[in-house]
């Protein structure tokens, strides 16, 4: 048995339609839909890449943002080498092995073509690229891999556009890279095939945006030709076919800047901590603060000045003695399986617009560089955390499955169908009810573990589901004293 696992980027399962995306649809009729499907906190690519290549959270994998501070230094993960500044090729830029590394440590192969960042790439299989493995950064095949394979599949296409928007020929450029490998080299035991939209269209112009919509229906014409090919080769080879997201998205719809709020707070803030700043900041949909020395007491003038703002959605803070956050208002950040020494002394998501007159339910506050209307995720809202989920193949059942499952959940789940050990830093579940001979769990009871906060403007309530000894992260709720500031 096989598996070949297809990422796209930042696709929320509601945006299917027979119209746009048929060939995903197919796969839906055939396959299993995981209905109940989420993505780790923060919901952002670098963080999902890790969670998804380790099956473990950011307190287990420790990429705890997309950009973050660690060692005294900003990393950014966009970038490849930034990460391997964490602790070199080997080990040490993530805690929890990954997928890759089981397979090379056992003589089995993985495939990775990818289209997003480089930080992204390297991530998603971690140990296979390393180690020799195919792997294929479609941006530059040469910079990343020492594999033949690649190299001469590589030299055969012609250079890619460069920072293309909408990435329509990157996302060709994957399936013509993976159906490349596969037509003369032996199908290896798992391919990862990542595609950058329609993340790219997202943020540029939004989910509902005629040219957004365009853009997913060409990338599902690119999948309708694995899945041609895989109709063709999944009995020959028993090839399990997996089609997921890393997040969903929501709509931006008002900015704000976290830097200057603090700013005319009277706080100094800085890239870094060495000229005596007393905070880093790394602003998106949750803001992550890191303070001068750990100051407990800076920290909680810091968090007052946010939490004060109506935009300031739910903050974490370390988690002390009883499961406690060092904050009083906060919640600890084991709360949502953030808990790792790289964390952020304060991590907080911006709040949904829910305050403004008329405003989308699916609007947020945001603090970054894209414009109101269009796409963006990373924060808690049950739109950003979204994710999709498709399994088929004779392995699994068909129809649909309504527990909870998330993106952890798929490389302990993939380990098992290799027959593969699954190493004791993953903190996902085989999804047992999902395999054609396996524990339906028809009995098993889904437990409501949701949180509540509490400030003078409002009262904040992370969703979580708790199966199978698993949490599972479903939205945020918040309910209003007053319009706020």
């Amino acid at each position: 048995m096989k598996f070949i696992a297809v990422v796209f980027d930042g696709l929320r399962p509601d945006q299917l339609s027979e119209t746009v995306t048929p060939n995903l649809c197919e796969l839906a009729r055939i396959g299993l839909v995981l209905k109940e499907h989420t993505a780790s906190f923060p919901s952002e690519t670098r963080v999902s890449s890790a969670a998804i290549a380790t099956g473990s959270h950011g307190s287990g994998h420790g990429i705890v943002a997309n950009k973050f501070f660690a060692n005294g230094q900003p990393i950014d993960g966009s970038f490849l080498p930034a990460l391997l500044s964490l602790g070199g090729t080997e080990g040490g830029v993530m805690t929890s092995m990954a997928i890759g590394e089981v397979l090379s440590k056992n003589g089995r192969t993985m495939l990775a073509v990818g289209s997003q960042s480089q930080g992204s790439w390297g991530l998603s299989n971690w140990g296979n690229w390393q180690s020799g493995g195919p792997a294929y950064w479609v941006h530059d095949p040469e910079r990343f891999t020492s594999n033949a394979a690649i190299r001469r599949i590589a030299a055969t296409f012609p250079p890619l556009p460069k920072d293309e928007h909408p990435a329509l020929q990157t996302a060709k450029r994957v399936v013509d890279g993976f159906l490349s490998y596969v037509a003369s080299e032996t199908i290896p035991d798992l391919s990862l095939l990542w595609i950058s939209e329609p993340d790219v269209s997202y943020h540029q112009y939004g989910l509902v945006h005629p040219s957004a919509r365009a853009v997913l229906h060409e990338v599902d014409k690119e999948f309708g030709r694995i899945l041609d090919w895989w109709g063709n080769a999944k009995k020959r080879e028993r090839l399990q076919l997996i089609a997921a997201s890393d997040h969903g998205h929501a709509i931006i719809g008002k900015t704000i800047s976290v830097t200057e709020h603090l700013l005319k707070c009277g706080f100094k803030v800085d890239e870094t901590l060495d000229g005596g700043a007393d905070v880093v900041v790394k602003p998106m949909r949750s803001v992550n603060l890191w303070v001068r020395n750990g100051d407990l007491p800076l920290l909680k003038d810091i968090h007052a000045c946010l939490a004060a703002q109506s935009w300031y959605g739910v903050g974490f803070t370390r988690t002390m003695k009883g499961d406690e956050p060092q904050i009083e208002g906060t919640l600890p950040h084991s709360a949502v399986m953030f808990e790792h020494s790289r964390s952020p002394d304060l991590s907080f998501v911006l709040a949904d617009c829910a305050t403004h007159p008329g405003c989308d339910p699916e609007a947020v506050y945001y603090d970054g560089p894209y414009p109101v209307g269009v796409g963006m995720h990373g924060g808690l809202t049950s739109y950003e955390l979204s994710s999709l989920g498709i399994f088929a193949g004779d392995w699994f059942r068909g129809g649909s499955l309504n527990t909870p499952t998330g993106i952890v959940d798929l490389a302990p789940t993939i380990l098992s169908g290799l027959g593969l050990p699954i190493p004791s830093t993953v903190q996902g579940r085989i999804i047992e009810e999902a395999i054609t001979d396996g524990d339906e769990g028809a009995e098993e009871i889904v437990e409501d573990a949701t949180l509540a906060v509490r400030d003078t403007l409002k009262s904040a309530s992370i969703h979580r589901a708790r199966y199978r000894g698993r949490l599972y992260l479903k939205g945020t709720a918040y309910r209003w004293n007053g319009q706020g500031g």
